[in-house]
């Protein structure tokens, strides 16, 4: 009987990576598309994703100047913080964001 367990790929810093990189990218395209929405954005087996309401749709040159951004915010070394909200003061944080209130509201 082996005593090897398989971690969790959510345990994972690979996770972690690419988690963090969904939310790099979720404040890159935001700059570039101020009052666009974001939907969920999760790391997934192959890499990491997220889903977008924009003005436009986004074209190459676009996706350029918001992998330069993310870029220049990983180069600034912001910490990241885990915080465990309340629904209420999910409500207040995400109350311009349409999707982020549908998954609060579940």
């Amino acid at each position: 009987m082996s005593s090897f367990q398989q971690e969790r790929y959510q345990d994972t810093l690979l996770y972690r990576i690419r988690h963090s990189s969904a939310h790099v990218m979720a404040q890159a395209v935001l700059e570039k598309f101020p009052g666009g929405k974001v939907a969920i954005g999760p790391a997934i087996e192959d890499g990491f994703y997220y889903d977008f309401d924009l003005p436009r749709a986004v074209t190459p040159e676009d996706l350029v100047e918001i992998e330069q951004r993310m870029r220049e915010i990983i180069k600034g070394k912001f910490p990241f913080q885990r915080r465990e909200l309340s629904a209420e003061e999910a409500r207040q944080i995400f109350s311009d964001q349409p999707f982020k209130l549908e998954l609060i509201e579940g």
